[in-house]
């Protein structure tokens, strides 16, 4: 998730536990240590962009990171205060382990159980950056520190936003396995054999969603807004290379790229060259019959590799037609 989120997040979940005894300054810590985990960006410079893929979300995102973190805070926080560990524990754990939380319900996922297992796990229930459940947490941090210490509605602001924050997140589960639903009846009714399915939400919302549908030869994209009044789903379908995708599989500096896609590769010749896209996002968008992707895996004649930045050429009109679609249609 998105640093603001992860700030206000670890700053009212600690407040949750420290706010009637430290008052503001438990904002102050929360955020800090709601930050932690990220800070394993620092070494990115380090490292070339698959590399990268092997180190973001790894240990710094894990329960055991966050347990033994914790473990070394309370330790300190005790001390400093001269009150309970447990209860310093707990506030620590609470804003540490929330981080990885959070970013398990986007689609990047988080490898939550490093280094038992490298797997990227993920809910698909919110997008990177969504507005509808920071807003409620920022606005009770902004609130907290307005507010005098004694205020007896302190704690009920605290409460209340996290209710609202994680109602937000339980609507975006609820609303994913409907269409995941859908999208699995449509494929059924259209004879469509397919060997596994992910449906993720599209930008800055919960409304329309996007399914990516792997098969043993290609892989079919397509979208669905809660507001469509159409229940039929029209899929775009590509042809994948899957023979080059498994020859690319045994090379094992490759490992962090593969492992990050899930297994929604997708590979094809563009412009002379050998394309792979990790497309577990979905597309960027589909235009006159042809999908367009973000950062692929390009290989040169020479057997070399890199993986591109390849970006959108206007973010606006993508933007633009993705809040028209979400509309319904």
């Amino acid at each position: 998730m998105d640093s603001l989120s992860q700030i206000v997040l670890g700053a009212a979940t600690f407040a949750l536990i420290k706010d009637k005894e430290i008052g503001k300054k438990a904002l102050l810590y929360g955020a800090i240590l709601g930050t932690i985990p990220d800070l394993d960006i620092l070494i990115n410079p380090y490292f070339n962009a698959i590399e990268q893929l092997a180190i973001h979300r790894g240990f710094s995102h894990s329960i055991f990171f966050a347990f033994l973190l914790s473990l070394l805070t309370a330790k300190w926080f005790s001390y400093k205060y001269k009150t309970s560990y447990k209860s310093w524990f707990l506030a620590s754990f609470l804003a540490l382990f929330t981080h990885p939380l959070l970013d398990l319900c986007t689609t990047y996922g988080t490898r939550i159980f490093y280094p038992l297992s490298k797997s990227f796990y993920s809910f698909d229930n919110v997008f990177v950056i969504d507005p509808l459940y920071t807003i409620w947490l920022l606005i009770a941090c902004i609130a907290l520190l307005f507010m005098k210490k004694d205020n007896l509605k302190r704690q009920s602001i605290i409460v209340c936003s996290l209710v609202l924050s994680t109602g937000y997140l339980f609507f975006g589960l609820c609303a994913n396995f409907y269409v995941t639903q859908h999208f699995k009846t449509e494929l059924k009714r259209q004879n469509i054999t397919f060997e596994k399915i992910k449906v993720v939400p599209t930008p800055f919302n919960t409304i329309l969603w996007q399914s990516i549908i792997k098969t043993k030869e290609g892989l079919y994209y397509a979208d669905y807004s809660l507001l469509d009044s159409k229940s039929t789903i029209e899929f775009h379908y590509e042809k994948n290379d899957v023979a080059f995708i498994n020859s690319k599989k045994k090379i094992k500096e490759l490992a962090p790229f593969f492992n990050f896609t899930e297994g929604y590769e997708l590979a094809k010749l563009e412009n002379g060259k050998m394309h792979i896209y990790g497309t577990k996002f979905g597309p960027m968008n589909i235009e006159d019959g042809k999908a367009k992707f973000f950062f692929p895996l390009v290989f040169n004649e020479d057997g070399t590799y890199e993986l591109s930045q390849k970006r959108p050429d206007d973010f606006t009109k993508i933007l633009s037609r993705l809040f028209i679609r979400l509309k319904g249609n």
